[in-house]
């Protein structure tokens, strides 16, 4: 396994990559928006293919680089089942991500954040913010709980052999790395603690808020892409501008067909199937969303928007608002 631990120091967030020698697929974890040259550079100084871009939860104190990476290279964003919104692949513990040759098995790891995960490669652990070196996340936020954290270190993380090295998200004092084995043994907040020691440890830290959490959660939820949001249109000018965009309707088969009908020129693009179907589509061409009400085509623009298209549109109220204002449907 070729492997690297990288730095970013106003967060004190560690990066890491890992690839398969045989392939050239490469994987990075936990990446920092400010550091995307960074690492973009290393992976051509060692002619590696970016494959996945793995965060192991939505940060609160730094803005990932997955969806700029995303756009940059191909490569599928990838998170917990409650990750953000905007990943590719959303794994669930006991998935496993084939990287070439090596396997990246996710273990559930709630508790510092209800989407935490993390990622064992061969013999190394990305436990992200859960298990530090000699300490552990905080769960006073992002629907922390100290009682899931508890159990995510000690049932999980502590289940795996004793010789597996840890490569924590951050650290504050200097440590790189250690070892399940020792933080068994002389981790501060859980060795020898019960589950009622640790929650009490955990509300007695009267923490701080992270410094960028107000900038950083909304970012991660968009995996950490800085696009301008979509506009919305009224139903007269969806009407008005419908020859000049690709005008797609996101509600499902029954509703197309149904009493409210669809706008002339539409094509049909359930939600669900949004991702595969825009795989094709010109990034930079116009896109506007439509359906029953505005809640569906607003998620729908939100996608198109952080995944790098340029002008997107939202038809706000729906069919319903457009039937309201008497404007031709088709029914069938």
């Amino acid at each position: 396994m070729i492997f690297r631990q990288l730095f970013d120091s106003e967060s004190s967030t560690y990066t890491y990559l890992v690839a398969d020698p045989e392939t050239r697929l490469a994987a990075l974890v936990d990446p920092v928006r400010e550091q995307i040259e960074r690492d973009l550079g290393l992976l051509a100084e060692l002619n590696l293919k970016l494959a996945y871009v793995l965060d192991t939860h939505v940060h609160a104190d730094h803005v990932t680089a997955a969806g700029l990476l995303r756009q940059r290279t191909g490569a599928k964003t990838v998170g917990g089942e409650k990750a953000a919104p905007c990943v590719d692949v959303q794994v669930k513990h006991g998935d496993v991500v084939a990287l070439g040759g090596l396997q990246i098995k996710v273990l559930a790891t709630p508790g510092h954040t209800d989407d935490s995960v993390s990622y064992l490669v061969q013999d190394a652990l990305f436990s992200g913010d859960a298990l530090l070196v000699r300490g552990t996340g905080r769960t006073d936020f992002q629907n922390g709980d100290a009682h899931a954290l508890y159990h995510s270190i000690t049932q999980v993380l502590f289940a795996l052999p004793d010789t597996t090295r840890v490569y924590p998200g951050h650290d504050y004092r200097g440590n790189s790395e250690s070892t399940i084995g020792e933080e068994k043994r002389f981790n501060p907040r859980v060795a020898n603690k019960d589950e009622a020691q640790f929650v009490e440890v955990m509300k007695a830290l009267q923490l701080p808020p992270p410094k960028k959490l107000q900038e950083a959660v909304p970012a991660n939820q968009a995996c950490g892409v800085p696009t301008p949001s979509f506009k919305d249109v009224t139903p007269n000018d969806a009407v008005a501008m419908s020859s000049q965009v690709r005008l797609v309707d996101v509600r499902e088969q029954d509703e197309w067909i149904g009493e409210l009908g669809h706008m002339p020129g539409a094509e049909l693009v359930p939600l669900a199937t949004l991702p595969q179907a825009a795989a094709g589509w010109d990034h930079k061409a116009p896109v506007m969303v439509v359906c029953r009400s505005g809640g569906r085509s607003s998620r729908a623009a939100s996608w198109l928007v952080s995944n790098g298209f340029s002008s997107v549109m939202n038809m706000a109220g729906g069919m319903l608002e457009y039937n309201a204002a008497g404007l031709p449907a088709v029914r069938r």
